[in-house]
């Protein structure tokens, strides 16, 4: 009652994904043209149900409240949990609903660190190239974002 239903206090709740999507996906999940950005703070749902979903459907993307989860572990723990089922590509890029407009390119600044964090550390295992890294870093800030939202 004091602040209202919308003032940023997301809270992680258990979130299931597969089953109750699973009329829509055997619908829509392998139309041409339908996308559908899964995200949840609920960290655990990454890798055991939005990372195979976004792999396996064309249509599935999985996306990250960057609001809720926006501190560079918190981002590598996200992309641990994606890329082995869903790839770089199978992202939505960086998501932000704040209200503190100043924030923003601060958070963005961060989140760019945190994803080439993660891409330097897939270098340092020899899991991708050194090229491929910056291919990918610039593909995550623009391409990734604007083919997932179609923009």
């Amino acid at each position: 009652e004091r602040f209202g239903p919308d003032t940023g206090h997301d809270l992680p709740a258990v979130g299931s994904f597969t089953e109750p999507l699973r009329p829509l996906l055997e619908s829509f999940g392998t139309a041409p043209g339908f996308h559908l950005v899964l995200f949840t703070v609920d960290e655990t749902v990454f890798s055991r149900e939005i990372g195979p979903l976004a792999g396996f459907y064309p249509a599935v993307y999985a996306g990250a409240p960057w609001w809720f989860i926006d501190t560079p572990a918190a981002i590598g723990r996200y992309r641990a949990a994606i890329t082995d089922s869903a790839s770089f590509t199978k992202t939505s890029g960086f998501i932000d609903d704040t209200r503190a407009y100043c924030s923003i390119p601060a958070r963005h600044d961060m989140a760019r660190r945190a994803d080439a964090a993660y891409l330097a550390s897939l270098v340092v295992t020899h899991e991708l190239s050194e090229e491929d890294a910056v291919r990918t870093a610039r593909r995550i800030v623009s391409d990734i974002p604007r083919a997932t939202f179609k923009l």
